[in-house]
């Protein structure tokens, strides 16, 4: 399995995850992970759940998964998120929600790869956000495989180091790879273009934590879907942008009856 497409955080926005799909089917993949958030804040959580059943190897659960399951565990979360948590809880079907809890935390793949929503650093309710050459510091204390992919922030990143793991980690031995950088350059370069990718290469002889960034939610200033292609052979990712119909997923979000913010912000990748 040499190329694995990576997504995250899709949260009921069947529009980008569609056309994230079509994205993935040219470029190619041996197989496809999702790390969770399929749920929450969008209109369409069932549809998109039974969709990445379908085309997914694995799932893990995210943070709005057990909030569906839990409502207590999103009691003090935002409106735009209980909101999002209720719809979700009033769309799926007692069969979702069995197939919801089984979902696994995390998972392993080819003996190289560690999946889990949040952050390899252990946590109550997958709520730990990796976002600074710090935290992932912390985190490299507890990756073992070559690749650890996490999602939850709904940002796209990489970092990489090369310490032993169960050592102590400083944030001088991480680096941090400029995928924003990147993917925002190509896309000021190539206006009117409806995809854009930045490439990296990863560490032969270390380790690395991968963020695909949300399919369904970007919130880097960027409003295009987001994801990424891994690739073990070579030992790259691959993140990609994929444009979609903003006003279908505006209307659709209406449709609904969801807070008008839970669309808005969709169009300022916020």
């Amino acid at each position: 399995m040499a190329r694995i497409a990576v997504l995250s955080d899709i949260h009921g926005n069947l529009i980008a995850f569609e056309r994230v799909l079509a994205d993935v089917r040219k470029r190619g993949a041996d197989m496809m992970v999702c790390l969770g958030d399929i749920v929450g804040y969008g209109p369409d959580p069932k549809e998109c759940f039974d969709l990445a059943r379908h085309c997914c190897r694995t799932i893990v659960a995210g943070n709005h998964e057990r909030g569906v399951l839990e409502p207590s565990l999103a009691a003090n979360w935002n409106g735009l998120a209980r909101a999002g948590i209720e719809h979700a809880r009033a769309q799926l079907t007692s069969d979702d929600m069995l197939a919801l809890a089984a979902l696994p935390a995390t998972f392993t793949c080819e003996d190289k790869v560690f999946g889990v929503h949040d952050s390899p650093t252990p946590s109550a309710g997958s709520m730990t956000y990796l976002r600074t050459r710090s935290d992932a510091a912390r985190a490299f204390q507890f990756v073992e495989h070559s690749i650890a992919l996490i999602g939850h922030t709904h940002v796209p990143a990489c970092f990489a180091t090369i310490t032993e793991p169960f050592a102590p980690t400083e944030s001088d031995d991480v680096e941090a790879f400029q995928v924003a950088r990147r993917l925002l350059g190509a896309a000021q370069e190539h206006r009117g273009a409806f995809i854009s990718s930045a490439e990296f290469d990863l560490p032969r002889f270390g380790r690395a934590i991968v963020n695909p960034g949300s399919v369904g939610q970007p919130r880097d200033g960027d409003n295009r879907a987001s994801y990424a292609i891994l690739d073990l052979e070579s030992l790259t990712v691959e993140f990609r942008r994929v444009a979609y119909d903003l006003e279908r997923a505006r209307l659709r979000n209406e449709a609904s009856r969801l807070p008008v913010a839970s669309s808005s912000r969709l169009a300022l990748g916020a």
